[in-house]
């Protein structure tokens, strides 16, 4: 890569900001007005020129203005992480107090992943995704059942994290009420301190010696309600925000939307993305611009990953974009729930 003088990376820096703002091509004026120093229009056209012959712009046709690359991007994005690295970035006061409030209210909160989606999208502005940490090792409270019919019943397991797995169950003959609730009670005191990757592998549907229609139907439910179990070594997903990019001009071009609306409709393939993407460095956020990114299918787009702690567990967070996106207030909406989740956890 072709290193660049102080007054070049000024231009860029202008022309990414001024594209992320209007979401078009950049001209030279519209650059002047946007510079600190005085630099004549003639200087900045020669410099915006040379910055297309390195790769770091490029112009759709003549005489139109310019567009970042993903080199141009990258370069201003690493300019803004070096502030980060050194901790010369301070996150505004009004979204550190909105994160604290809402990471406050989760606790204990069923849908407490959920409620971090939402946030993140709301400080960030862009899709965000939440890939909180693997159940496998949270242990069961209790169990509760509720007759939706006589042979349909809801079950709904409570964990000691505060989640709430819930599943309905089909059952091969109908049971009375008063057999279903005797069961429940006999599975609460069987599962109740067993782990979820305990309770998924099937060591509890032998529920008692003596077989009684209470037991064979506690025992029938817990073979049919393992599926609630599925998934849970991988972690919830929640997604929340496309709304926030769906009006962007990168959206004129129906091939950008197609990929995106295929990427987070696959929970799995979400998994697998942020594994993917993954640093390994809980307290860092990785960077992925346009061409950068190993999915194929996201290659219009950027995404923005981190870790974080959750009760001592291990979850992914993300935040995912057009190539044009706000980063400077993607990395502070990361940096806020990352730093408040220290605090807080």
């Amino acid at each position: 890569m072709k290193t660049i003088n102080a007054r070049s990376l000024e231009i860029l820096d202008a022309v990414v900001r001024l594209n992320i703002e209007t979401g078009r091509a950049v001209s030279s004026g519209l650059v002047a007005r946007l510079m600190t120093t005085s630099v004549s229009p003639a200087t900045i056209r020669n410099v915006m020129k040379s910055l297309e012959e390195a790769g770091y712009l490029e112009q759709p046709h003549t005489s139109a203005g310019r567009f970042p690359t993903d080199l141009g991007y990258r370069t201003y994005v690493d300019r803004l992480r070096s502030g980060w690295a050194l901790r010369t970035r301070v996150i505004p006061e009004e979204m550190r107090l909105e994160a604290r409030k809402d990471l406050d209210r989760s606790v204990g909160h069923p849908d407490r992943i959920g409620i971090m989606a939402r946030l993140l999208s709301r400080l960030t502005s862009n899709i965000s995704i939440i890939v909180g940490p693997s159940l496998d090792n949270v242990r069961a409270l209790r169990v509760e059942l509720y007759p939706r019919s006589n042979t349909r019943v809801l079950m709904v397991v409570i964990l000691d994290n505060s989640q709430v797995r819930t599943g309905m169950v089909e059952l091969s003959q109908a049971q009375p009420a008063t057999v279903i609730q005797q069961a429940a009670q006999l599975i609460s005191e069987r599962v109740s301190g067993h782990t979820v990757a305990e309770i998924r592998s099937g060591v509890l549907e032998v529920v008692d010696l003596v077989r009684t229609p209470v037991s064979q139907c506690a025992a029938a439910i817990l073979r049919q309600g393992k599926d609630i179990f599925l998934n849970t070594e991988q972690g919830e997903v929640q997604l929340e925000g496309v709304a926030n990019v769906l009006g962007e001009p990168e959206f004129g071009n129906p091939e950008p939307l197609k990929a995106l609306l295929r990427f987070i409709e696959s929970p799995p393939a979400i998994r697998k993305a942020l594994g993917q993407l993954d640093d390994g460095d809980q307290n860092g956020i990785g960077v992925w611009i346009g061409q950068e990114n190993p999915l194929g299918e996201l290659q219009q787009f950027s995404m923005l990953t981190g870790r974080f702690d959750l009760d001592g567990r291990q979850g992914m967070l993300a935040v995912l974009g057009p190539r044009r996106m706000w980063y400077q207030r993607a990395f502070f909406g990361i940096d806020a729930m990352q730093q408040v989740m220290n605090i807080t956890r």
